[in-house]
């Protein structure tokens, strides 16, 4: 491919994301959140759940107490929950119905982009 059309294709995503920003819930979700939901649901692709205490410590995000709380708010606005390992000492984070929808709306976005004339 051109790189003008891998250009073109890029700042077609970019115009169509920041159209949509207003009009849907696809965007109610601050960096932090976008980054530990795009982290689960990569694990989560992956066939590889991450426990909640691998999150908490990941550095680079955020401190504990921010991911803590990052992590309560995607459970409250219903993008995961937690689910208990076999013995119910381990807590993994899981993708609900809405936000495997959230994903299937930034993909449907990117095809959409991608689309040349």
């Amino acid at each position: 491919m051109k790189p003008v059309i891998i250009t073109n294709a890029y700042l077609r995503l970019v115009r169509l994301l920041e159209a949509l920003e207003g009009a849907s819930d696809l965007f109610c979700l601050d960096a932090t959140e976008k980054k530990l939901l795009d982290l689960v649901a990569i694990h989560y692709l992956d066939n590889k759940p991450l426990l909640v205490s691998e999150v908490i410590y990941l550095s680079k995000i955020g401190s504990p107490a921010t991911l803590h709380r990052r992590l309560s708010n995607l459970q409250k606005k219903g993008y995961i929950r937690y689910g208990d390992d076999v013995d119910g000492r381990k807590k993994y984070l899981e993708l609900t119905t809405k936000a495997r929808d959230y994903f299937a709306g930034l993909g449907k976005c990117v095809v959409k982009a991608a689309k040349l004339d």
